[in-house]
């Protein structure tokens, strides 16, 4: 065999593994596709609803030809998001209204949610022993993940969510960071 056959051989193979790994990213980012099309029927600004979904789907899929810490990444991120994201859903069909005014609930479990969702992704992440290659993706994709369902009230949902999930999710990363430059 000449050299030359071998390089196209071997050219031939890096692109069906590219191709490979490509699909796996597409058919894995798939699920968060489906929920965020299922949450744009449900939203009052379908367009942000979308763009959210769009990001979120596209994040995910990405993580995952990458490999490595962020494509463990994926599944406790879309699984920490659904939490605020369920809340949100919920709370945005609910609201306590007295004589004088109507106050919606939507904010509250934004800021909830996120605290689980912050909770749940350092929980995971202590527990597996993984850096901020791990932290960094699943707070994103969690954070995106939520923010399909707390834009019901606009940016101040997902302006709650974030300092919810911070809440969550600092206390346990100052812990690991601390104890990491102590040894």
């Amino acid at each position: 065999m000449v050299s030359t056959d071998f390089e196209v051989i071997r050219r031939k193979a890096r692109v069906r593994y590219e191709l490979r790994r490509l699909r796996m990213g597409v058919v894995g980012a798939l699920p968060l596709a489906v929920v965020a099309g299922i949450t744009v029927l449900f939203a009052h600004d379908r367009a942000q609803t979308l763009w959210l979904g769009v990001a979120a789907t596209l994040m995910a899929a990405v993580m995952i030809v990458y490999g490595r810490s962020p494509q463990r990444a994926v599944l406790p991120g879309i699984a920490a998001g659904c939490v605020p994201l369920a809340l949100a859903l919920c709370a945005n069909r609910m609201h306590g209204c007295t004589d004088d005014a109507c106050a919606s609930l939507c904010l509250p479990a934004c800021a909830l949610g996120g605290v689980v969702a912050g909770i749940s992704v350092a929980s995971v992440a202590v527990q597996i022993r993984l850096g901020l290659g791990f932290w960094i993706p699943a707070s994103i994709l969690a954070i995106l993940t939520g923010s399909l369902g707390c834009s019901c009230v606009g940016y101040s949902g997902i302006v709650g969510l974030v300092i919810g999930y911070g809440a969550g999710v600092v206390p346990a990363l100052l812990r690991r960071l601390v104890g990491t430059t102590r040894r």
